[in-house]
């Protein structure tokens, strides 16, 4: 039987192991509640860290418009850098 597979009363239980969180969760890990944060800045935490794989400023602020715990901070211009607030 394959490490991390066991029976359980007939039953075959696949235990995942435990993985690096990714580049998306690395840099949502780093932005408390109620923080108002650009991709960038998000980006620089992370280089900061050492993290050696890194999303692009595009990628990372597309899936933080798609995620429920970020909303955008509504701004005056249409011009610059997306706001993000984490709301929970």
């Amino acid at each position: 039987m394959p490490i991390g597979v066991e029976k359980m009363n007939k039953k075959i239980v696949i235990r995942r192991k435990k993985s690096k969180p990714t580049s998306y969760e690395a840099a949502k890990s780093l932005v408390t509640v109620t923080e108002e944060v650009t991709a960038q800045l998000l980006i620089d935490r992370l280089i900061d860290l050492g993290r050696r794989e890194i999303p692009t400023k595009r990628s990372l602020s597309a899936m933080m418009k798609k995620d429920r715990d970020f909303e955008t901070v509504p701004t005056t211009s249409s011009r610059g850098p997306t706001t993000f607030r984490r709301i929970s």
